[in-house]
């Protein structure tokens, strides 16, 4: 089973690390493709440096300058650049670290469990890769013995959109089949677009198909800053990610994976976490005007959309 890792390059501090990490893994991706997306080219300098030529020839490594039209694009270049070119691939952010079992691990999941997905636990650690705490997952998988659980997705879409609680993680702590590299170009469900959640929009989209394996294990780190997205809470990006669990419950319940009921009460707990948010913030009226409509019934959907469409073109 081969991988190829796929790394969406902004910040070459943590250059280093991250070849030590690829190097090191049990099991070597066989291709490793960086799109350099850093204002002033430096990966692709250092990456070109002689002294590095071992390191960028043991992991066939090639990079490529970035799209420059923000992280999200970026991504999606990686993807049209991978063209499926193994039979799994993993978007891996320039400052989170696998650790050495990690494709090992994913490999082995993907085997037995014929998911198109492969999740597996991850810690926070600090800037300095410290582990601080564990991304929190429901009791009842952190208590289980086994390491590889198949989840399907009625399991998933309850308990991640039916809470608004992404306890899965993210595209670094993720791996998926070739033929889900759609899922992520083009992620939407039911018809509505999953702007800003392309992570684990992803991840539930997949389940559709084949239960996800769940990787009960700790095999990597999310690194914490104050420069990335989930610290910039007026960030367009930060505010695609709180709006769009209300699109992402429309999405289900389009879908067919929520329930009325269940997707009307994950549309109320969420519209209030948005006027919490955003009260003063004048892009985000529009969908605070609509928002007690959407929490008991249909009649304000498909203006809903309209504007959540044309709020995520613009990101």
């Amino acid at each position: 089973m081969s991988f190829t890792t796929l790394i969406p390059a902004y910040k070459p501090a943590y250059l280093t690390e991250l070849l030590r990490a690829l190097q090191v893994q049990t099991q070597l991706p066989a291709r490793v493709i960086v799109s350099d997306d850093s204002p002033d080219g430096a990966f692709l300098r250092a990456l070109a440096e002689p002294a590095l030529s071992p390191v960028v020839h043991r992991l066939n490594l090639s990079v490529v300058p970035g799209p420059r039209r923000g992280g999200w694009a970026n991504c999606q270049q990686l993807l049209g650049l991978y063209g499926g070119a193994t039979p799994y691939f993993h978007l891996l952010m320039d400052d989170d670290i696998p650790y050495p079992s990690f494709y090992a691990r994913h490999a082995e999941a993907l085997a037995v469990t014929a998911a198109g997905c492969a999740v597996s636990r991850r810690w926070y650690a600090s800037e300095t890769g410290q582990p601080l705490a564990s991304l929190p997952v429901p009791a009842e998988l952190d208590a289980m013995s086994q390491r590889v659980l198949r989840l399907p997705a009625s399991i998933l879409f309850e308990h991640i959109v039916g809470t608004g609680n992404n306890w899965l993680g993210e595209l670094s702590n993720t791996t998926f089949r070739a033929e889900s590299a759609d899922d992520l170009m083009h992620p939407q469900l039911g018809g509505v677009k999953l702007h800003g959640l392309e992570d684990v929009g992803a991840m539930l989209i997949c389940t559709q198909r084949a239960p996800l394996a769940f990787v009960n294990e700790h095999l990597g780190y999310f690194r914490t800053s104050a420069g990335q997205n989930s610290q910039q809470p007026l960030g367009r990006a930060f505010k695609l990610g709180v709006v769009g669990w209300i699109a992402f419950a429309l999405g289900a319940l389009r879908a067919g994976q929520l329930s009325e009921a269940l997707a009307r009460a994950t549309i109320a707990r969420s519209a209030e976490g948005v006027r919490q948010r955003y009260a003063a913030e004048a892009d985000i009226q529009p969908f605070i005007a609509l928002l007690p409509a959407l929490s008991v019934g249909a009649e304000a959907d498909e203006e809903f959309l309209r504007l959540w469409h044309d709020f995520g073109a613009t990101r």
